[in-house]
């Protein structure tokens, strides 16, 4: 369900010919959660979790609304897929209250979930963490960067000049994490989903007659290595964020094979995989194979329920999506996490709605 495509059409790709796959159920090089400046070492007893996992997805935070929901057909997009910085925060801080844990995915899919006792535990994730084009302008961020004590900050470029603020998610989950150790088992933050046709992180990397790709390359490349060594994953989200439902699989095989070309210099290998749009084939078929086959055995769609399946040597994993359509549609199943009613900003979704639409009569729409 991912939003480059969902809220503007991404243009055909042309893919080039791949290199050959990795060896199968190859493990990340890196699955680092290490304590940093930004993660809590203050130790919490655990206990083991036998029950079901949940797994909730975001994309990048809405920091200046009057930017965003505005009237035209993107701010409905936005409206749709985004939450803004304040509603994340409530968000947060409710599911801390209501007792969630943060976990690493893979000791959620291994069954080697530990919580603090009382606790449940939830992975989170993050699809499109690449800051494309299309949204920059349009008040969502345009890069993450590190500021001088090594911490990760978000990057605007607005009306307002150029600024860094902890008004996206990796900054304010670190942030969270550091004051409330008892979210967070075992320093893990969560997943962040990354497609590569605009770059990685905000870094443009396609264009190699840019002066400033070595640096490009360079900062993103620093980025990722802290991002792991603070709690975070990555998983591959597609090169050009193709809907595996429909893709044929030479198609498929071939954005994969570029993916790992570009991003896995420098986000390092993976074995996720997220679904583009949660868009996915059944578990039988053959593109699950080529998945398997190219080195992913954790992969990923969308459902309104926790769910594991297990097929041709890999887990589907399910994750509920966490936007303005759940918002104003799932109260009820999201009350275990969260109270929708307190969390919507509904003065900041309706701004630069007509009056009647502001009412509801438009908003809610599908």
């Amino acid at each position: 369900m991912a939003v480059a495509a969902a809220v503007m059409a991404t243009a055909a790709l042309a893919l080039a010919p791949g290199a050959p796959p990795r060896a199968a159920g190859r493990r990340p090089a890196v699955l680092v959660t290490s304590p940093s400046a930004t993660t809590s070492t203050v130790p919490a007893p655990a206990v083991r979790w036998a029950g079901a996992v949940e797994h909730l997805f975001f994309h990048p935070l809405v920091i200046r609304p009057e930017l965003a929901f505005t009237r035209d057909r993107l701010a409905q997009g936005f409206r749709n897929f985004f939450l803004t910085a304040g509603e994340f925060r409530a968000v947060l801080a409710q599911l801390d209250r209501n007792g969630w844990t943060l976990v690493d995915i893979h000791r959620a899919v291994a069954g080697e979930v530990r919580v603090p006792p009382g606790r449940r535990p939830f992975v989170l994730s993050v699809d499109d963490v690449n800051y494309y084009d299309y949204s920059r302008t349009r008040g969502l961020g345009w890069r993450l960067v590190l500021d001088p004590a090594g911490d990760v900050k978000v990057e605007s470029r607005d009306d307002r000049g150029v600024r860094l603020t902890d008004d996206d998610i990796v900054p304010i989950i670190d942030e969270f994490v550091s004051r409330h150790p008892q979210f967070s088992a075992d320093g893990a933050k969560g997943v962040l989903a990354v497609t590569a046709y605009q770059g990685l992180l905000g870094e443009r990397l396609d264009d190699r007659r840019s002066q400033d790709r070595a640096g490009s390359v360079e900062r993103a490349t620093a980025m990722a290595r802290r991002l792991q060594a603070t709690g975070w994953v990555f998983a591959d989200h597609s090169y050009g964020h193709i809907d595996f439902a429909r893709a044929p699989l030479a198609v498929a095989r071939r954005d994969i094979e570029r993916w790992q070309r570009v991003a896995e210099p420098i986000v390092g290998p993976t074995d996720l995989f997220v679904y583009p749009f949660g868009a996915a084939p059944p578990p039988s078929s053959p593109l699950v194979a080529m998945l398997r086959d190219h080195g992913y055995t954790v992969i990923c769609d969308i459902d309104v329920v926790p769910r594991f399946i297990r097929a041709q040597g890999v887990v589907i994993m399910s994750r509920r999506h966490i936007d303005g359509l759940a918002l104003r549609q799932e109260a009820r199943p999201l009350a275990p996490f969260f109270d929708v009613a307190s969390v919507e900003d509904r003065a900041a979704r309706s701004a630069g709605l007509p009056r009647a639409a502001s009412a509801g009569r438009v908003d809610r729409r599908p």
